[in-house]
């Protein structure tokens, strides 16, 4: 019985011990994407360029809102005589104006998002190729994303975020 323990708990050792030896070698990477990618000069560049794009587009928003702004004013003032028919077809035009601004909001913040999304793509493949050139070259099994949920802590021998922003903006 005894010796039964003792082959039992040397086997326990082994495999632990085993377990522990291969875990030493299973090398981590974190790296936090959002960070290398807003900090990047392609992403800065995308950036720019989308912000360029759509100012026009959120000026002419603008406008139209401080149009209707001033209609709900002239609207609600008690001391305006305006007659009632006039009245209210100016609210009807108001209501109507209000739906096509959020209408035109709405779309603009959808083609913001698809017009990201494809500015987006080359700077990601790029990123995925600075990655796995660091993952072959640093001996890296897995590399996370820090950004995610999935990372609470790491330590700081671990973080290869600027190693990655600086390969990526050599590129």
């Amino acid at each position: 019985m005894r010796r039964a323990s003792i082959l039992l708990l040397s086997f326990a050792f082994l495999l632990l011990s085993g377990a522990s030896a291969s875990a030493a070698d299973f090398k981590v990477g974190v790296i936090d994407v959002e960070y290398v990618i807003v900090k990047s000069k392609k992403g800065m560049a995308a950036k720019k360029k989308l912000k360029t794009e759509f100012e026009k587009r959120q000026r002419d928003l603008d406008g139209k809102q401080k149009e209707l702004l001033e209609m709900k004013k002239q609207l609600e003032n008690p001391s305006d005589m305006m007659p009632q028919d006039k009245k209210r077809a100016m609210a009807v035009q108001y209501q109507q104006g209000l739906l096509k601004l959020q209408e035109a909001f709405m779309k603009n913040q959808q083609e913001l998002a698809k017009r990201e999304v494809e500015l987006m793509k080359p700077i990601l493949k790029s990123l995925e190729g600075v990655l796995k050139s660091k993952a072959e070259s640093g001996g890296f099994d897995l590399i996370m994303n820090k950004s995610q949920h999935g990372v609470l802590f790491t330590k700081k021998s671990h973080d290869i975020t600027e190693d990655v922003l600086t390969t990526l903006n050599a590129r």
